[in-house]
């Protein structure tokens, strides 16, 4: 099975993470997203990367945080993002 491409746990959870005009979004509900860029993410952590799904950790600027699940092309363009 591959990986979910959502926020599995903290802040956010269930949200859906997916690609928009480019960048990575947080869609957290119809409407409302936040780009997944350096303004918004103070900090990330790779926790762990097994068979193509990557876990990784976010805080964002306003201290919330969330653990994200995500396949190769996400995490690839996010990790670049935030970069």
């Amino acid at each position: 099975m591959g990986a979910k491409n959502k926020v599995i746990a903290g802040d956010h959870v269930g949200a859906n993470i997916a690609m928009a005009a480019g960048q990575v979004v947080l869609n957290i509900s119809l409407g409302n997203m936040i780009i997944l860029n350096k303004k918004m993410v103070a900090s990330h952590a790779v926790e762990s990367e097994t068979k193509g799904v990557h876990t990784l950790s976010l805080t964002f600027a306003d201290g919330k945080k969330s653990l994200l699940e995500l396949d190769d092309k996400m995490c690839k363009a996010l990790l670049s993002q935030l970069f």
